[in-house]
């Protein structure tokens, strides 16, 4: 599984039509990508204009079909979401490790 984060710095102001328009548009998603395994959005409760998109992603060709070839450096972003923040959209990539499986430190070492 691979977790990908788009953490966002909302203008101020622009909270309600930027959650609006990211809730209407990722609503969408488990219905267009088949990889999708979870997906939820995260308010910073010291900040509520600092949000993040988490999306778990069943391997790397889930994502890429989500987000094309460029997956790992570039957001997926929707039409004039640049205007609604503060800077753009910082991007991160997990591998997830189930605890409960794990039989020793090896199990943690990075996938290839």
């Amino acid at each position: 599984m691979i977790v990908r984060t788009s953490e966002a710095w909302i203008a101020e102001g622009k909270r309600d039509e930027f959650m609006a328009t990211l809730v209407d548009l990722v609503a969408t998603f488990p219905d267009r990508y088949p990889g999708l395994d979870s997906h939820r959005i995260l308010i910073d409760q010291g900040d509520p204009d600092r949000v993040v998109y988490q999306s778990v992603w069943v391997d790397v060709d889930a994502v890429a079909d989500f987000a094309g070839d460029e997956w790992r450096t570039e957001a997926v972003t929707f039409p004039g979401e640049a205007e609604l923040l503060r800077e753009p959209l910082r991007l991160r990539h997990f591998d997830t490790r189930d605890l409960e499986k794990q039989e020793s430190l090896e199990d943690f070492a990075p996938l290839d």
